[in-house]
């Protein structure tokens, strides 16, 4: 008999570790969530548009909360909803911003130009054709992009709508987490 009812007592004991267990992991995968549908996000790149900075299949770290006007930079990496494609909010394309707001961007022989000044493209590893060539003026509130690989990249100077809203934008990319051999801790 007291054998048994220590058994009874072990058992209320794991029933008891278990329930708190499961709520733990309830409540971490809660956490967990929140944190990524709001504050971080993970995406995999699927396509070589940003070839030479992030490659075809790498997986990013990126962040939701520094995407507000003030926050965004000429050449800052972003995760955004594409303008010909506003409607569907499942897809999202990441590209190098290269117009500000206000700015007019000029796509010439091979070289970019923002206000007259020609801008520094040290992240381009082939030399540009010239498909796309064109004088673009950006609209307040939106953003010209383009990808690193501009060779084999759709981006602003071939999309119908030309810019991308800053109310499109999702999250700004800092680190390629896999693979691991293309971990990058600097800034992208």
């Amino acid at each position: 008999m007291f054998h048994e009812e220590r058994g009874k007592m072990y058992m209320k004991k794991i029933a008891k570790e278990l329930l708190r267990m499961l709520a733990l992991y309830i409540i971490l995968m809660a956490i967990f969530v929140f944190l990524f549908r709001t504050v971080f996000m993970l995406t995999l790149i699927p396509t070589g548009s940003m070839d030479s900075t992030i490659e075809e299949e790498n997986i990013v770290f990126a962040t939701r909360y520094d995407i507000g006007e003030e926050d965004i930079e000429r050449y800052d990496i972003l995760i955004f909803i594409p303008p010909d494609n506003s409607d569907n909010l499942d897809v999202t394309y990441i590209k190098r911003v290269i117009g500000l707001p206000g700015e007019t961007i000029e796509v010439k022989d091979g070289k970019v130009y923002a206000n007259g000044i020609e801008l520094n493209d040290y992240f381009v590893k082939n030399p540009m054709n010239r498909k796309g060539d064109g004088i673009y003026k950006v609209p307040e509130e939106c953003y010209f992009f383009m990808g690193d690989n501009r060779n084999q990249s759709r981006d602003s100077r071939f999309w119908t709508e030309k810019y991308v809203s800053g109310n499109n934008i999702v999250a700004k990319a800092k680190y390629v987490l896999f693979p691991f051999r293309n971990i990058q801790y600097r800034k992208l």
